[in-house]
């Protein structure tokens, strides 16, 4: 993800929260982990939003109405133990609340369509709950 990021046309300044992955750029600031402080500052001051598919950080996106695209982690690649990060971001884009960088996908291409997409304002306050449980639910065979 962080190799697509970098390799995106725009002279924006990308800053990437790339936990404890090694990478380095020239063109990017790579930072381990940010404060929860320092990412609500950043977040607020961003103009676009990429991000792996956790429910966290995409909601965190999604209720600042940031332009977003969100990449989920997938059980093929040993990322995650199965696709729910794929499904709950399909869902999100479903909802009109953000874009989706599937494998495969160029995310140069799903960035010039993020560049013309209106996210929808978030309001699921209720319906969140059974969107998450319905997710838990398939998740542990419920």
């Amino acid at each position: 993800m962080i190799q697509a990021v970098e390799g995106l046309d725009t002279q924006e300044e990308i800053i990437i929260q790339g936990g404890h992955n090694p990478y380095q750029s020239h063109r990017m600031k790579v930072h381990g982990f940010f404060s929860e402080e320092e990412l609500e500052r950043l977040y607020a001051q961003a103009d676009y939003v990429i991000t792996h598919a956790g429910a966290g950080s995409m909601l965190k996106a999604i209720k600042k109405g940031k332009k977003t695209i969100a990449f989920p982690r997938l059980k093929k690649y040993g990322e995650h133990v199965n696709d729910h990060q794929l499904e709950l971001a399909e869902k999100f884009e479903d909802l009109g609340y953000l874009l989706v960088c599937r494998d495969g996908d160029d995310l140069g291409h799903v960035f010039e369509r993020l560049k013309g997409f209106q996210p929808k304002a978030y309001g699921l306050k209720g319906d969140m709950v059974e969107l998450i449980d319905g997710q838990l639910d398939r998740i542990i065979g419920r």
